[in-house]
């Protein structure tokens, strides 16, 4: 066990339970062990088992010749992001005869976290055909974004030719004064909110602000809500669970770890005598995870915003809350004491938000790109996007407009990338 990687909550009920962390490994992997045995894994697990099987000659003898007979081709959809295990797979499947047809860009391979490069799948295309079919039409951007999309891709290829468009919308730079906070980007000219502005550029455009998207490498740099601080106390955890439940596009896991929040205060109150951690009391109770994550949820849910004098309200709403079976409470036992320190409020923005790579399939009529780090257009004009894994992520994001793509940067970085395109024969308006 990788008892560091752990998330907080995880390790919070470990450290509390009466089992020491050798009882919890054998749990833990017996747990799998069963769960293996009754057909259930993780991805990464049905991988390895793909490939020992693939490899063993007398599960393959088994396993190959019904997958000639059912299947004619395979067709892998978003090859760029293939990993180097799915890549073995694939190869063990074509040396045992199945055709392959692989569709992919990769441009837009941004997760080599998990080990998706684009030279391993060049690579491995090469060995399936020496002429690869490329396909040159764009069915959602206009030629202007096909053109910026350009520059941004690897071998200098000409732009893609714009199927369903004709408009000519110049890519918006807006000059920007950022923020540690992703909701006080200002726009440098008029000192308004990044955010604001891009809404009138787009309205100019008759695109309205549900058709718009705004789009960064980082969570931090994003309008919305802020991320939770570690080692807070439990009020103040707790609104930040509740903002979280009121955020639209908030991640799965960060409304996991709210309702996580909510259950450890609830239970504090409704199981003060129980110790053991959430899995003794679920398993005293007989309670189902479904059942205390929907009662978290709700609970949440019907909380009033966080305020300075918001505990009292709290309590109340604890109190009034219709307990699960078994809760026993004693008088103020599980009371979330003292005052939430608040973060500095997010404005609204009305547009969606989220990073490039939460992305993947998503599209919109304006998208706006943050750029926050100072070098960026440095590194646009010269680094190679096979190698730099940023810019195919700038590529991703740009590609997600059908008619018109902002990018907001530093106010000293506004005329290099004018420049920049303009020579590469992309219409842009400083604005």
């Amino acid at each position: 066990m990788v008892w560091n990687k752990l998330d907080y909550d995880t390790r919070q009920l470990i450290e509390a339970s009466t089992y020491d962390r050798m009882a919890w490994q054998e749990k833990i992997f017996a747990t799998r062990k069963s769960l293996c045995q009754q057909g259930y894994f993780t991805g990464h697990e049905a991988r390895l088992l793909a490939l020992w099987n693939l490899h063993n000659a007398e599960a393959s003898a088994k396993l190959l010749p019904p997958l000639r007979s059912r299947f004619a081709e395979v067709v892998v959809d978003e090859a760029q992001d293939c990993s180097a295990a799915d890549l073995a797979i694939l190869q063990l499947l074509h040396d045992a005869g199945l055709p392959l047809i692989l569709v992919g860009d990769p441009d837009q391979a941004i997760y080599a976290w998990r080990g998706a490069e684009p030279h391993a799948l060049g690579n491995f295309a090469a060995r399936l055909s020496h002429t690869p079919h490329r396909l040159t039409g764009n069915w959602r951007s206009s030629p202007v974004i096909c053109h910026l999309a350009a520059t941004l891709r690897t071998g200098q290829r000409p732009p893609d030719t714009s199927v369903m468009r004709d408009e000519d919308i110049p890519v918006l730079l807006l000059p920007t004064r950022f923020a540690t906070s992703g909701s006080r980007h200002l726009h440098s000219p008029t000192g308004d909110n990044i955010v604001d502005v891009f809404r009138a550029r787009a309205e100019e455009y008759a695109i309205e602000a549900k058709d718009c998207l705004v789009t960064a490498y980082k969570y931090a740099t994003l309008p919305g809500i802020a991320r939770e601080k570690p080692n807070t106390n439990a009020i103040t955890s707790l609104a930040w669970a509740r903002t979280t439940v009121h955020t639209t596009g908030a991640s799965s896991d960060d409304l996991a770890r709210a309702c996580a929040i909510a259950v450890r205060t609830l239970f504090g109150y409704w199981y003060p005598g129980e110790t053991g951690g959430l899995d003794r009391i679920m398993a005293a109770h007989r309670l189902s995870a479904g059942q205390i994550h929907r009662t978290a949820f709700a609970f949440l849910y019907s909380l009033p915003a966080p305020h300075k004098e918001w505990g009292p309200q709290v309590w109340q709403a604890m109190k009034a809350w219709p307990p699960l079976p078994g809760a026993a409470p004693q008088g103020g036992k599980g009371r979330p004491a003292g005052k939430p320190t608040l973060a500095r409020s997010q404005l609204a923005t009305g547009v969606r938000t989220n990073i490039v790579h939460q992305l993947k399939g998503d599209e919109a009529d304006g998208v706006l790109l943050l750029l926050p780090d100072l070098g960026s257009v440095q590194r646009w004009a010269t680094s190679d996007p096979a190698t730099d894994e940023v810019l195919r992520v700038w590529y991703v994001a740009v590609t997600r407009a059908r008619r018109l793509a902002a990018i907001a940067l530093p106010e000293e970085e506004i005329d290099a990338l004018a420049q920049l395109l303009k020579g590469r024969q992309v219409p842009v308006r400083v604005t």
